[in-house]
């Protein structure tokens, strides 16, 4: 009889919702309608409050809007949830208080539901609830308060959210930072230039994250000095990869290091000097390889390892001829290391030289290489030469046990290019790799394949 009669109320809610829709909606008939719904709401059929709560998408009204939200805590979970959802949809900023409220509750399935409603419903004024949530909660429910508060709509939501950074405990804070970040707020760059200076290591990295992002150009002498005046290693890490960000916002190339530049002769301290020569080779502005290659010069290791390492970072190989000189002639045996890798690593950069003048580099860095390890990343980088000499080359390593997979590998992917030219040279070389290799290797697979193809007419 129960059943029967929610179906009745069902049908009646179908038809008052069809009559509010098409004809707009009396008073009594809304009423009615809105009576119905909490009835079939509180009866704890949930079959039936899903065709309820799909009903309230289509009421109007402050008023409906009210009288569902005022039910809401009184309803199982799962009905609590379905109505959050509905109410968000709904837009009605009337229901705020009470999905504020449910923000709270005890059951989780509950709380993801608010705060997913708060980011269609809030403003504002949902800004701390969002990021208090997003610091204190885990998993899904910490996503939900992300989201939300990343969607916040109106005029004063961006300017709350740096008002009430710098006032925020550290892990609030940390979100209300994400969230300048999310929002894209660029007006939010003078406040994380203060907070990059926070007592919190969390605040302080984060801080240097998002000015990658919203900081501008003219904020580089700034992000320069937070870090010259870094607190960490990790700062000065995560200091130089926001500065190269924002350099590479310039324009002009050639201008992109010029903040750096400027005030590097003044800066004495060895840490800080050092963490300037280092973004250079994070930004690549050419203006400043005469400024690294007088570093490789000084008398300090520690500056000439700074310079080293800039120049290995490169992002063209114009430094390949100084790095040869360190990798050939320096009495440091790390520095010639880290020369020879950044040689290696420049040399499979795209360039203007010629196949040939690239494999006589390789084989010099060849030469150079002072163990297996090194002339394994040698040989690495060969794979990228596409001639026949390259290939050769490949090939003399394969019956040395200690380089035979590099060498391999690298033949496979110059026989790849050139078979089409040196198809017998190229078949010779893959079939003694395949009876190398065991039938199961990635690298056999590989060098049939380039045979297959060379097979083909």
């Amino acid at each position: 009889m129960k059943i029967k009669c929610t179906i009745c109320s069902v049908l009646v809610l179908l038809l008052l919702c069809s009559c509010v829709v098409c004809f707009g909606a009396s008073e009594p008939a809304q009423d009615d309608a809105v009576k119905i719904v909490l009835d079939i709401l509180r009866s704890g059929d949930q079959e039936m409050q899903a065709v309820a709560i799909a009903m309230v998408k289509e009421m109007s009204g402050t008023e409906v809007t009210e009288a569902l939200a005022k039910e809401l805590p009184k309803l199982s979970a799962a009905s609590q949830v379905m109505l959050l959802s509905a109410l968000s949809d709904r837009g009605d900023a009337a229901a705020l208080p009470a999905v504020s409220t449910a923000t709270k509750s005890e059951d989780a399935s509950v709380r993801i539901a608010a705060l997913r409603a708060l980011g269609q419903l809030g403003g504002a004024s949902s800004v701390e609830l969002l990021a208090q949530a997003a610091a204190a909660a885990t998993g899904e429910e910490r996503k939900a308060a992300r989201d939300s508060l990343y969607r916040l709509r109106g005029p004063d939501v961006d300017q709350l959210i740096l008002v009430t950074i710098p006032k925020a405990e550290s892990k609030v804070k940390v979100e209300l930072i994400d969230a300048v970040g999310e929002r894209n707020v660029r007006a939010g760059a003078k406040v994380l230039l203060k907070t990059a200076k926070d007592t919190d290591r969390k605040v302080r990295i984060q801080s240097l994250r998002i000015l990658k992002v919203v900081a501008g150009t003219e904020d580089m002498p700034a992000l320069v000095e937070l870090l010259i005046n870094a607190q960490s290693s990790s700062d000065r890490n995560e200091a130089q990869k926001t500065i190269a960000a924002v350099a590479h916002k310039i324009e002009d190339e050639h201008r992109q290091a010029e903040a750096v530049l400027a005030v590097l002769p003044k800066v004495k301290p060895l840490p800080s000097r050092c963490a300037l020569l280092s973004v250079l080779g994070k930004i690549g502005d050419d203006t400043a390889l005469p400024v690294l290659t007088d570093a490789l010069k000084e008398n300090n290791t520690e500056v000439q390892t700074a310079a080293i390492r800039a120049l290995a970072e490169w992002p063209t190989p114009k430094p390949l001829a100084e790095l040869l000189d360190v990798a050939e002639g320096s009495d440091n045996k790390v520095h010639r290391i880290l020369s020879l890798r950044g040689f290696v690593r420049l040399l499979g950069l795209e360039s203007e030289r010629s196949a040939e003048e690239v494999l006589e580099m390789y084989k010099k860095a060849m030469r150079l290489a002072p163990d297996a390890g090194e002339k394994r990343r040698v040989l690495s980088g060969l794979g990228n030469v596409q001639s026949l000499a390259a290939l050769k080359m490949a090939a003399d390593y394969l019956d040395d046990k200690s380089l035979s997979r590099e060498a391999s590998s690298a033949a496979v992917k110059i026989a790849a290019g050139i078979y089409d030219k040196f198809p017998k040279e190229a078949n010779e070389v893959l079939k003694k790799i395949i009876a190398q290799t065991k039938e199961t290797d990635p690298l056999r697979k590989q060098a049939q394949e380039v045979i297959d193809n060379i097979k083909q007419p």
